[in-house]
């Protein structure tokens, strides 16, 4: 007898569960994100776009959304109040899901040897081996030799030291050819003050110019990787540091220097001003590459503008020693006016390449014309290079410019990895306000709306 009544309070309680089974089943059937999906629908959403601008439709079209609709209509019924409540409350975030930009990552370029990267390396390598022939006064077989066997050793760089270059990238490499080339200038002119007056002072300063190219070369390599300094902030650097040290030459040559040590002085304290002014520079503004180039490119084009000045006069007769500092003054107003037209403009690598590769031709053309009417002018000659590469410099930045700032406003920034665009699309306001007319309960306007801002973020 309790065995009968086990069995059956047994079955009754699994009748009861069976039952809640089935009941729960039921009503999650009806739910709110399933009402949402649905009238999500690709097809329905397009369809119903079109009836609300007021596109023709076919009559296939017009019965897949009656009868969609009806569906719709069907389902919402049989949700309970419960999920429609939820509709209502969970709509505009589960919204977000379809309007949010989509994350997609970057992936870093694979870094690979240019030809030019294995060009300039193997030619430090050569100049490096060139010293150590003038250092050890090298006269027979070796004088060739040397110079071809550290060409290839530092070619050989990534294979004797592999630890060294894992996960560099192309900025690493540019920043340690712009310190080996302002460790030629640090070590050049550590050679001329140490040698002073010396017979010797040209082979010391080829020798030292070795020593800190390699050095300043490693530690911009080093530093550069660890530290992943932006490639506009290497481009500033490397040109201050280049302006610096030719402004502490002219300052010294028109003070009339006679030996090597005083423009070594000047060539190691105009060097280390520029690279602190490079610096400064950097930090109070995020040039890019494209910036920097331009800004490069106005300084240069100053320096032959202050040529072709300083030599007008000096054909005029007047002034002296002091004329070489017009163009290392004209040199300082360029970089200064190329840095201020440069910031906002956000110039991309290519836009400064192109301003750098045209003002060169333009250059050419000019100097091609001065040769053709036969001018023996030295000012005619610098001037008509000069200009001709001023005016196509700006009339490319010109162009650049209203290109990036246009009303568009579409604008990409790698600052701290993040790349954003942003577009105004105004016209959506007429757009949107004809499918606010035309919504319905189950048209699910707020997605069917078109923005009028689009800010997309690319991580």
């Amino acid at each position: 007898m309790n065995g009968c009544l086990k069995i059956k309070f047994s079955l009754f309680i699994v009748l009861i569960l069976m039952g809640l089974s089935l009941e729960l089943s039921a009503q999650s059937v009806y739910t709110a994100r399933g009402f949402w999906e649905e009238s999500n629908k690709p097809t329905y959403k397009q369809i119903k776009l079109k009836q609300v601008l007021g596109e023709p439709i076919s009559d296939d079209e017009i019965g897949y959304l009656n009868d969609f609709e009806v569906f719709l209509a069907s389902y919402y019924e049989k949700m309970s109040p419960e999920e429609r409540a939820k509709y209502e409350k969970m709509r505009v975030e589960w919204d977000r899901e379809i309007t949010a930009p989509q994350k997609t990552i970057i992936q870093p370029e694979e870094f690979e040897w240019r030809g030019i990267d294995r060009a300039v390396n193997i030619g430090y390598g050569i100049y490096y081996g060139a010293s150590l022939v003038s250092a050890f006064e090298i006269d027979n077989a070796g004088a060739i030799g040397i110079p071809l066997v550290t060409g290839g050793l530092w070619a050989l760089g990534p294979i004797l030291n592999p630890k060294k270059y894992d996960n560099i990238d192309r900025s690493v490499v540019r920043a340690a050819n712009a310190g080996k080339f302002l460790g030629l200038i640090y070590g050049g002119s550590l050679g001329l003050i140490a040698v002073g007056n010396s017979s010797d002072e040209g082979r010391a300063a080829f020798i030292m110019s070795s020593v800190g190219s390699i050095a300043f070369g490693e530690v911009a390599f080093q530093m550069q990787k660890n530290r992943k300094y932006s490639d506009g902030h290497i481009e500033i650097m490397r040109h201050h540091g280049i302006l610096g040290a030719f402004g502490g030459l002219s300052v010294v040559a028109a003070a009339q220097g006679e030996t090597g040590r005083p423009f070594g002085i000047g060539a190691l304290v105009g060097s280390t001003v520029g690279l602190a002014l490079g610096n400064m520079a950097s930090k109070k503004y995020e040039y890019t590459r494209g910036d920097a180039r331009y800004a490069t490119n106005m300084s240069s084009v100053g320096v032959g503008i202050g040529f072709a000045i300083s030599s007008q006069i000096a054909i005029n007769g007047d002034g002296g020693e002091g004329l070489i500092l017009i163009p290392a003054g004209f040199g300082v107003l360029g970089t200064i006016i190329g840095q201020r037209n440069a910031q906002g403009v956000n110039l991309t690598g290519r836009q400064g390449s192109t301003i750098n590769y045209a003002s060169g031709g333009a250059a050419l053309l000019g100097l091609g014309i001065a040769a053709i009417v036969q001018s023996d002018s030295p000012a005619v000659i610098l001037g008509l290079a000069s200009g001709f590469a001023l005016v196509t410099q700006e009339y490319l930045f010109a162009k650049y410019r209203n290109e990036n700032l246009n009303l568009n406003l579409s604008r990409s920034s790698a600052v701290k990895g993040i790349n954003y665009d942003l577009t105004f699309r105004p016209e959506n306001y007429i757009v949107n306000q004809k499918l606010q007319a035309g919504a319905t309960l189950f048209s699910n306007y707020s997605l069917l709306s078109n923005p009028i801002i689009n800010l997309n973020f690319k991580f």
